[in-house]
């Protein structure tokens, strides 16, 4: 960081003057010049004493470069082959940054090509973890419960309990991922991950360090609450804040040399939806009441309720940070630290997407698992102990035992939690994530239509009051790249009409400003599937953080609903009815307006919804329904 110090290595020999009223005096602000030319570099090499620091144009808007000290690296002198100084010139040598004579991709972009293609693999591994991490957090509070002496039937429905075990679970795994993302990335400011009080006394780096190193095997380590509590610490401070400046964006005392970031460690308040104490009831010390004694009674003796204790405990915990934090390594190879810095949202989108298709249940029965082949990986079943015998050996999933390593059946025991996806769940939920690729050409094609129309110059304020809305939300994959471009588009229009540039070192906080602004005022989505509408919430939060913004809150923009029937108010007459009449046919629209004035619509009128079109029921057709229902067949074709 002395090497781009402002006042110190980091000031050119000599500034350079641009025009009359702009003067660069850092090697940081001629590199920010740089990348935002019209034909800009991809790498600015800057020399500050010993130090070189390699400015990246893809991540410098992010405060991200290379940087490493000559004068350490030639005292120390490792010659080795593959050493220190062999790694020095391979990544800072100009063979490695400049473009072939032949074409192609510098081999250093080609290195960071590969890094991006395993973020993309990380992020399959990190779905399977979330998946499991599911099932662990669930079980382990069943267990807990039962620890007890109490049944889960004693705290709701079977159906409805699996049902909130899965979304809370899911929120807990949610907090942690985002923490995971914003520790990565300090420039952010909702973490102060760049205090070292902060990383020796709160990070997550620093349990990823301690699961890394040890794993908890006697019997008060396994069963103690040491990673709960201090996930739990760092969740509360993150909600409320400690030593904050803010109250809901407003500063609570002048910033001034009194309060410098010198004067201690700061949390600033995200007033989360995600982070507040309601949204998870089912895991913690004193959130869920003991049903087995009235709370209402106890409150009216002066008493105090009595709490469940359902604190997950650290064999599971160690489990869970296992799989969010550390990769598994290839044959003969340790895994290594997922970089959450190299995982941008569209990665984090398909992990995310990867999970709207499973659901969670408790097990009425024991359930084996099988699968074709005894592969998994697309899709599995569940089928009774009563039935095990009707089905071969080779379709059953197997897992091996950890302790005895011997290779057994998937089994759960009655009373479990189960989280499970069928193959034909997905093809029916249309779960399938789209590439950053596609959404990114979409999305231009779309703006291409728009914008500078009929000989008109589009304005960019007009950018600011687009609707935005995306009918089948996901974990918002196209909502995030309209929100990206759209806001880039305004910035670009908005300096041209006023002449004026924004300071490059600025420019990444003020796109993040204006992508802040879009998500939470024009953005909207809609799905059928609950748990996608709150991945999309999260997604759109990472995606639009800035340094001083608390947690948004989307209100009714984001919602769970069915966008094919949609909210038209059209109907066909009562004599359309009849011989398929409505088919081909236009239905009457009543406004919406109508409705709120009370005015009916005509008798015997049908909403065009409760109607089949022309392709509904099609499969009557095919010779496969005929021949295995035929009466079914011939009476959906009637």
């Amino acid at each position: 960081d002395a090497a781009l110090d402002s006042e110190g290595r980091g000031r050119l020999l000599e500034q350079v003057v641009l025009d009359g009223s702009t003067t660069l005096t850092t090697g940081s602000k001629l590199a920010s010049f740089l990348f935002a030319c019209e034909e800009p570099p991809r790498y600015v090499l800057l020399l500050g004493g010993g130090v070189i620091v390699l400015a990246d144009r893809a991540v410098w808007g992010e405060g991200r470069y290379l940087a490493v000290s000559l004068d350490t690296a030639l005292q120390r002198n490792d010659t080795r082959a593959g050493g220190e100084l062999d790694t020095v010139a391979a990544l800072f040598g100009a063979d490695s940054l400049r473009t072939p004579e032949e074409g192609g991709e510098n081999p250093l972009a080609e290195l960071l090509g590969k890094s991006s293609k395993h973020a993309v693999g990380v992020s399959s591994e990190l779905r399977d973890g979330l998946r499991t991490s599911v099932e662990l957090i669930a079980n382990e509070v069943l267990a807990r419960l039962a620890e007890q002496g109490v049944r889960p039937e004693d705290i709701g429905e079977l159906p409805e309990l699996g049902r909130r075990l899965t979304r809370e679970s899911l929120r807990y795994l949610y907090r942690i991922l985002f923490l995971l993302y914003a520790e990565a990335r300090p420039e952010l400011g909702i973490l102060p991950a760049d205090y070292p009080e902060y990383q020796q006394g709160y990070g997550l780096g620093r349990l990823g360090e301690l699961i890394a190193d040890r794993q908890p095997v006697g019997e008060e380590a396994r069963r103690g609450f040491y990673l709960y509590e201090s996930l739990d610490l760092l969740f509360r401070k993150v909600q409320v804040g400690y030593r904050s400046r803010r109250t809901h964006g407003v500063e609570t005392e002048p910033v001034g040399e009194k309060t410098s970031e010198d004067a201690g460690l700061r949390f600033e308040p995200l007033h989360s939806k995600l982070f507040e104490p309601e949204s998870i009831r089912l895991i913690g010390a004193d959130t869920l009441p003991d049903p087995r004694h009235d709370s209402d009674e106890a409150l009216a003796r002066g008493e105090s309720v009595r709490y469940l204790d359902t604190r997950l405990r650290n064999a599971t915990l160690y489990e869970v940070l296992h799989r969010l934090m550390i990769t598994r390594g290839k044959k003969g190879e340790r895994g290594g630290f997922i970089s959450y810095a190299q995982l941008g949202i569209n990665q984090l989108g398909a992990v995310y997407e990867g999970l709207m298709s499973y659901s969670g249940f408790i097990a009425g029965e024991e359930l084996y698992e099988v699968a074709k082949g005894g592969d998994p990986k697309d899709g599995s079943w569940l089928v009774p102990h009563s039935k095990v015998d009707e089905y071969p050996d080779s379709v059953f999933v197997r897992r091996q035992d950890r302790d005895t390593g011997e290779v057994l059946r998937v089994r759960h025991a009655p009373g479990s939690f189960v989280y499970r996806l069928s193959g034909r769940d997905r093809q029916t939920s249309a779960s399938y994530y789209t590439p950053e690729s596609l959404t990114k050409v979409t999305v231009q094609l779309a703006l291409q239509h728009r914008l500078d129309q009929d000989g008109t110059k589009t304005d960019a304020r007009e950018l600011l009051e687009w609707r935005i809305c995306e009918p089948a939300l996901g974990s918002g994959a196209f909502l995030n790249e309209a929100i990206n471009q759209v806001a880039a588009e305004y910035l670009r229009r908005r300096q041209r009409e006023l002449g004026q540039s924004i300071d490059t070192e600025q420019y990444a906080v003020e796109l993040q400003k204006v992508k802040a602004y879009i998500a939470l005022h024009n953005s909207y989505g809609v799905d059928l599937n609950e748990t996608a509408v709150e991945l999309a919430e999260v997604s759109l939060w990472l995606n639009t953080m800035h340094p001083g913004m608390e947690a948004p809150w989307f209100g009714l923009h984001l919602r769970r609903g069915n966008s094919l029937i949609g909210g038209r108010r059209e109907v066909y007459a009562a004599d359309r009815l009849k011989k398929g009449g409505w088919l081909g046919a236009t239905p009457e629209r009543f406004p919406l307006a109508d409705a709120l004035a009370d005015e009916p619509l005509p008798e015997g009128a049908v909403h065009h919804f409760l109607l089949p079109a022309k392709e509904w029921g099609a499969v009557a057709a095919e010779k496969e329904a005929k021949a295995l229902a035929p009466e079914a067949a011939k009476a959906l074709a009637a």
